[in-house]
């Protein structure tokens, strides 16, 4: 599907329709101390972006670029400066779409003169495949969890070179000093010592573990999207049930149930090769190129010392689209409740003083499909990083426990920094509490376990402080049941005002955002 507006009626409908619904709510200074008129703003933005006219708001279609040219056309209602590409609201990137030919897919192990098979869908499922597939065969090692950390001296690919071969973790992360594993993490790790692939071993006493391994058997025949890069050879990634992969590490001479019991209580053990086992993975796809946008907006700081140095405010704007069966997956929560409140806090920043360092006000795309708008402003910025002093990430926080805001890097957290402490100083004034665990009764987890899940994590990983905020998952994520009826459009208005102290503490304060020991 093409992603850009090519239609001029219809892209002029688009925007005029955005400015009709940015501009409906009176921004006069004064106004804004008012409750009832951040409310009539904060329902003007969710009941449009959560509505089924943006079709769900999936990064790399039409719909995606009318809610990027909507938040676009509403920022400079606010008056704000443009801070994308060109002089312009936006930044467009390529994307790689891939879809995977499951029913061509084949994953085996040779084993002497044995030989073991596993199903697409049922045993396995595979993402990483990039545009062009892959076809994949190599010996495995095993490494236990996958941990690189040089503070806490812990290093599982001691001892053995993975070049070439097949890395085979278990998923989750074991207790004792070794920080929460993303399968992002252990990708890069995987991929920085020459491995040909990675294989993660689903927990079955996690449900996390199970449930990311169902999304993933869910999402195997959809669209994939990758950044676009001329040379795109892809990395394999499978993620294996423990049952299928009990087979393969016996045939090599690996007990999985003893590996499980040791390792998960810290336990750190050498890694392994398979011995006498080669494993081969096909995985065909087809593929093309589209287009997607993020959007930028800056407010100018006003002291003349200062204005060169950006507090980043982000969300997401994209969502999942729709099922296969057609139905829409309108993202109330995730994250229409995000990118509106950055719309609401937009205007009310606006209306005021200018303080004293630039904002930036940032509406990624992509998140949904692994950070990749996100990824790529941070590695194209439209502000140059060196000026960028934090990010302030919102998503999800509409939902929940109504006085309630769940953050991370928690205290501790290695990451914990003075974003995080101001925040918990401001939240009272209205009427929230910061806590380091949140969720609906059944799905409750520390907001650090989201650390690498949204977009301040690529902020992070360019040594930028963050703080990211959150209410935690509910029986409606990622499901046509994410409404805006079920938004608590009070809490929404608390975020406004929350997220907007909160941007203008930072941008004024004399000291610049930095680190604390856990």
């Amino acid at each position: 599907m093409k992603t850009r507006l090519r239609c001029p009626a219809f892209a002029f409908a688009c925007v005029s329709a955005a400015v009709f619904w940015s501009t409906s709510v009176p921004v006069a200074i004064a106004q804004w101390s008012d409750g009832p008129v951040i409310e009539r703003t904060i329902d003007a933005h969710l009941d449009f972006l959560a509505s089924d006219a943006l079709g769900g708001r999936e990064t790399g279609t039409r719909y995606g670029d009318i809610t990027a040219r909507y938040i676009a056309a509403c920022l400079q209602a606010s008056g704000l400066e443009p801070a994308g590409a060109d002089g312009t609201y936006l930044q467009p990137y390529d994307l790689s779409s891939s879809r995977l030919m499951q029913e061509a897919c084949e994953l085996s192990a040779a084993v002497a003169v044995d030989s073991l098979a596993f199903t697409a869908g049922t045993d396995y499922a595979l993402r990483g495949y990039g545009r062009g597939g892959f076809s994949l065969a190599a010996g495995a090692t095993f490494v236990g969890y996958g941990r690189r950390d040089g503070e806490a001296g812990i290093d599982d690919y001691a001892g053995v070179s993975v070049e070439g071969r097949l890395v085979v973790a278990l998923d989750g992360s074991p207790s004792g000093p070794s920080g929460t594993l993303s399968w992002r993490s252990r990708r890069e790790a995987a991929q920085a010592l020459g491995a040909a692939g990675l294989l993660v071993i689903i927990d079955p006493e996690s449900r996390s573990s199970t449930r990311s391994f169902n999304y993933l058997t869910q999402m195997m025949g959809n669209q994939s999207l990758e950044l676009w890069a001329d040379e795109e050879p892809g990395f394999p990634f499978v993620a294996m049930t423990s049952e299928a992969a009990r087979r393969l590490l016996g045939a090599g001479g690996v007990d999985l149930d003893t590996e499980w019991r040791v390792r998960r209580g810290g336990q750190v053990k050498p890694a392994k090769n398979l011995r006498e086992v080669r494993v081969r993975l096909t995985a065909p796809v087809s593929s093309e190129r589209l287009v997607a946008q993020n959007v930028a907006a800056m407010i100018r700081g006003s002291d003349p010392l200062l204005a060169d140095e950006v507090v980043v405010m982000s969300a997401h704007m994209d969502h999942i689209g729709t099922t296969e069966s057609g139905v829409i997956n309108n993202g109330a929560d995730d994250n229409a409740s995000g990118t509106t409140t950055l719309l609401t806090v937009a205007e009310v920043l606006a209306s005021g003083p200018a303080p004293r360092r630039s904002v930036l006000l940032l509406a990624v795309s992509g998140e949904e499909k692994g950070l990749l708008g996100s990824e790529h402003w941070v590695s194209q910025p439209t502000v140059p990083l060196e000026r960028i002093i934090g990010n302030i990430n919102i998503d999800m926080v509409g939902r929940n426990a109504p006085h309630v805001i769940g953050a991370t890097p928690s205290p501790t957290h290695a990451d914990y920094n003075t974003l995080v402490t101001r925040a918990v100083e401001l939240a009272p004034e209205v009427g929230l509490t910061v806590e380091w665990v949140v969720g609906a009764e059944g799905v409750r987890r520390r907001v650090d376990q989201y650390y690498q899940r949204s977009d301040h994590a690529n902020f992070a990983r360019v040594g930028i402080p963050v703080v990211f905020f959150f209410s935690g998952e509910h029986e409606d994520y990622h499901q046509p049941t994410d409404t805006a009826d079920k938004i608590d459009r009070g809490k929404l208005g608390r975020m406004v005002r929350f997220i907007a102290n909160l941007v203008t503490a930072v941008a004024n304060d004399d000291q610049r955002p930095s680190k604390i020991e856990p």
